[in-house]
């Protein structure tokens, strides 16, 4: 079943997450936790969860263009250039494909993991309505919006992808643990300030990345990959200080 909706929404998926085509992922996308098992269905139009997203969703809409609205719309690019460039001075520590090239492989192979596969279950089977459409608005990046049309709403692959990461990278750097939480939360509630999800399919998304980090947990490979990454965060020559980055929050 995953691997025909894989090749239904192939076309998507390459535009969506091209940078992570040529790393090797850490499971197949049968081998993920079955999202759509576990995940109870997103609230109904007469549920009272479905008054709360759309108070979620008008509150984010309010603050469009502030600099919040802007920060969800540079959350919203999950290219490895631009993911790395966002928890750079979070985690402390360069991130390139020079200096860090395990560091780079991992945020695009997590990309994978959380991002698609661990969501895609859920996503097939409840194909929920996103919020710009609902109410025929732009999000903070209308260039993703005849993607995200045909993509289901709920749990949101975004905030499932930033959870992940920021637990992953607070295993390499756990004395970042608590900057890395709060950005990974920044990051998912910028999909409902940008239009593109309701707060349940956020909600939904922060418990997927928890799972896919769980079983990412009994994965050799992934084991063998977080060694590498804990070594190039931790090497005092990819160290970050105020001079380096002037967003480094110590």
């Amino acid at each position: 079943m995953k691997s025909r909706y894989l090749l239904f929404f192939l076309p998507l998926i390459v535009a969506k997450y091209t940078s992570a085509e040529t790393v090797q992922p850490f499971h197949s996308p049968e081998e993920s936790v079955n999202s759509q098992f576990y995940l109870p269905p997103p609230p109904g139009n007469d549920d009272p969860a479905f008054r709360y997203d759309k108070e979620a969703y008008f509150k984010g809409y309010a603050i469009k263009g502030s600099p919040r609205w802007k920060q969800a719309a540079e959350d919203a690019d999950v290219s490895v250039e631009n993911i790395a460039r966002i928890f750079s001075p979070v985690v402390g520590a360069k991130i390139n494909p020079k200096d860090t090239p395990e560091t780079w492989n991992m945020l695009q192979n997590l990309l994978k993991m959380g991002g698609y596969y661990a969501t895609a279950s859920a996503k097939k089977y409840y194909m929920r309505t996103r919020p710009f459409a609902l109410f025929n608005h732009s999000t903070c990046r209308p260039e993703d919006e005849d993607t995200l049309r045909k993509d289901g709403s709920y749990p949101s692959g975004h905030t499932a992808y930033g959870t992940l990461l920021a637990l992953v990278l607070s295993q390499a750097r756990p004395e970042r643990a608590q900057e890395l939480a709060r950005r990974g939360w920044e990051f998912g509630q910028s999909r409902v300030i940008c239009g593109a999800h309701w707060q349940s399919d956020v909600d939904a998304g922060r418990y997927v990345g928890a799972v896919e980090f769980a079983r990412l947990q009994t994965i050799p490979a992934f084991q063998k990959s977080l060694a590498k990454v804990r070594e190039e965060l931790n090497d005092k020559n990819n160290l970050l200080s105020k001079e380096d980055h002037p967003k480094l929050n110590y």
